[in-house]
């Protein structure tokens, strides 16, 4: 709720502004991208042999559908990762080290400045949905004794900033940058055991690619 006043305030300021010439109808861009979401986690925290779940950055690749009504756009975009997770057992400094594929789905609505412009800085907001695969018997944690780490699939705000660059009629450059903040759960099953935690994962989504425009 506390988003709700400050992206309405947004939304009616965008519907204010004047429309530019409708040349630019459509985008698709692929992109390479940059998933670091600075999150990590702890399972069993209450009890004396807490386990950390550690979210590393890596270099995935996305595309993205733009689709604009003069100064304003709706963008929907997937991205896919693979990334790095550590887990360590504090109490007896057990560690080990997997992967889990990450997806972000966003929506969201631009405002743009110079949509047939050269250069077109943009910002936004909208929605994610974010999914995270779970991992099953992973051997490289079978030191912990886990048979699967479970995350569940989550719902947030998407906050959008960047710009694009032209360099033909139908060519361009799209540099782009989202944030995500929400919380995720997940769940470390054990045999005949299943220990639940909350953590923020708040994927900082960073994105550069070359867009085909109609």
């Amino acid at each position: 709720m506390r988003h709700a006043v400050p992206i309405t305030l947004l939304l009616l300021l965008l519907m204010a502004v004047p429309m530019s010439a409708q040349d630019r109808a459509f985008d698709l861009t692929g992109y390479a991208s940059w998933v670091d979401t600075s999150s990590e986690g702890t399972l069993d925290e209450t009890t004396s042999n807490p386990v950390d779940i550690n979210f590393d950055g890596t270099l995935g690749y996305g595309i993205a559908a733009n689709i604009f009504f003069g100064r304003l756009s709706t963008e929907f975009a997937i991205v896919r990762v693979e990334s790095d997770v550590s887990v360590r057992q504090r109490a007896v400094n057990n560690a080990g080290d997997t992967q889990a594929e990450m997806m972000p789905i966003t929506a969201v609505l631009q405002f743009h400045l110079a949509p047939n412009g050269r250069f077109d800085p943009y910002v936004g907001a909208g929605a994610a949905y974010v999914l995270i695969d779970d991992v099953d018997a992973p051997d490289e944690l079978s030191n912990l004794d886990f048979e699967s780490l479970d995350f569940d699939d989550d719902v947030g705000l998407a906050l959008n900033a960047g710009v694009g660059i032209k360099l033909t009629d139908n060519f361009g450059i799209t540099l782009d940058a989202k944030y995500v903040p929400l919380e995720s759960s997940a769940r470390a099953v054990r045999p005949g055991d299943a220990a639940d935690v909350k953590f923020d994962i708040n994927p900082v989504i960073l994105s550069g690619g070359l867009s085909l425009r109609f």
